[in-house]
């Protein structure tokens, strides 16, 4: 199953309202990319895309966590990947991939560390919940979870923690105004 996918688009917010439009979801902010939008499917999965200003290049972070003391409270934020607005044409652009995977951590990491591929478990939020950041080819980034991890995402990501992470009261749902068709 695929989680999440980031798209670069010319307008985030009438692009996010159409696609939660399309699935009877919600639109959302999206603060980690300066004029990012979400759209969620609401579909009790943490299904969602997050729609990028194009020229929105995901760069990685430098350095790795200190994996002796990691734990779920530790702090990953200069690690982690970040969403920098640029003109420029890079080796790196604003999409990539969430997925879950049935393998487990140090499994997900073997292949990374075969293939010679940046590879580290970040904390999203600051702790509110964990994936494991994997580079495909090293500009390419693909979010992986294992089976735990997918587990905490899909009780987390959802629009109404979303709105309350915002600090903002949830939108109507588009189902709503459909009340009677969809069923």
């Amino acid at each position: 199953m695929i989680n999440h996918i980031s798209i670069g688009v010319n307008e985030p917010e009438k692009v996010a309202n159409i696609l939660a439009e399309l699935w009877g979801g919600v639109a959302l902010p999206f603060p980690p990319s300066p004029g990012g939008w979400l759209a969620f499917a609401d579909d009790g999965r943490g299904t969602m895309v997050e729609v990028i200003p194009n020229g929105t290049q995901l760069v990685p972070g430098e350095g790795l966590p200190d994996e002796a003391t990691f734990t779920r409270e530790t702090i990953t934020d200069d690690h982690e990947a970040t969403f920098v607005p640029t003109d420029e044409a890079t080796l790196f652009g604003s999409v990539h991939l969430n997925i879950n995977s049935p393998l487990d951590e140090a499994s997900i990491k073997a292949i990374a560390e075969r293939e010679g591929w940046r590879c580290f478990t970040a904390n999203r939020g600051r702790g509110l919940f964990q994936l494991i950041e994997l580079w495909i080819e090293n500009r390419f980034m693909v979010e992986v979870n294992t089976p735990e991890m997918t587990k905490v995402y899909q009780e987390t990501v959802t629009p109404e923690n979303w709105a309350e992470f915002l600090n903002m009261p949830l939108p109507p749902k588009y189902a709503d105004n459909y009340a009677g068709v969809i069923g």
